[in-house]
């Protein structure tokens, strides 16, 4: 008796994968087999070595950086980020969310919410700085909410108005700034052709914002950091004009000492009206 013969052509198939615009893989144009039984066995070899190889390809691809994955700086107004590295240990990626600043740039709002920040040997879990006192990150209304930090400090800038409620207890404050008439109350109107920063529900190192060049302020509607917690390094900002400083529910302490100050507003920064309702506790945030 005759045996059965097969004979069938296979169509080439086109996948589409991330950073390749069109990947082809062509298939054998014929497969003529001699014997039923040996279909399935051939089959069973082309489809797993086609999956194999699309696999490969799949996994040499890179993930692009989009915000807000943490180990990153984030040019604004980009959302797509570039990788950082540990100096000290430049094959460990850094788990520091950051975004760069330049000049003249204007923001509808930073919204940062239930973030818990922290690193061995770190100095700030959150940095806000401009870059002089002619180039600073000018701010409608900064809101610091449920929020945790070991020390707070602000230095060189400009503050219209504080408000620091009841809610909030530090391990020893100091309100030193300088009261002055002039201060502006910063105002910034429609959001409207600019971007933000949303992020929330994350575990990072620090969170860094700053400005990168000179030529001219940032621009910030509104800065809410809510349900912000760090157990080691401090929050420091510097060189910025803030029309509202809001602080509520916010606990700070490194020592569980009042007699030294944890929250501290320089002589360095001018107001013109402050609202000191701060709690002195022995608050030690570890």
């Amino acid at each position: 008796m005759a045996k059965n013969k097969w004979a069938f052509s296979l169509p080439g198939l086109g996948v589409r994968l991330p950073g390749i615009s069109k990947l082809r893989l062509p298939l054998p144009g014929g497969i003529y087999l001699g014997g039923g039984p040996l279909i399935a066995i051939s089959m069973s070899a082309v489809i797993l070595g086609f999956l194999a190889s699309l696999f490969l390809l799949m996994s040499k691809g890179d993930q692009e950086i989009t915000w807000p994955m943490p180990g990153a700086s984030y040019e604004a107004p980009s959302h797509i980020g570039q990788i950082m590295r540990d100096a000290e240990e430049p094959a460990v990626q850094s788990q520091t969310l950051q975004i760069n600043l330049p000049s003249g740039l204007r923001l509808d709002e930073i919204t940062l919410t239930n973030i818990s920040l922290g690193a061995g040997g770190i100095t700030d879990a959150f940095r806000l700085a401009g870059t002089s006192t002619a180039d600073r990150l000018t701010i409608d209304t900064l809101i610091i909410r449920n929020s945790e930090f070991p020390t707070m400090d602000f230095a060189n800038g400009d503050i219209y108005s504080i408000v620091a409620t009841s809610s909030v207890a530090a391990a020893g404050h100091t309100f030193s700034p300088t009261m002055s008439s002039s201060t502006n109350d910063v105002a910034i109107g429609s959001g409207r052709g600019s971007t933000s920063y949303i992020a929330s529900d994350m575990v990072v190192d620090r969170i860094i914002v700053h400005q990168t060049t000179t030529g001219g302020d940032v621009l910030i509607g509104t800065l809410t950091l809510d349900g912000v917690k760090a157990w080691t390094g401090a929050f420091n900002a510097d060189y910025f004009e803030i029309g509202r400083l809001i602080l509520e529910n916010v606990r700070i302490g490194d020592d569980g000492d009042i007699n030294s100050a944890d929250l501290v507003i320089n002589a360095s920064v001018s107001v013109n009206n402050v609202l000191d309702g701060v709690v002195e506790k022995p608050i030690f945030i570890r």
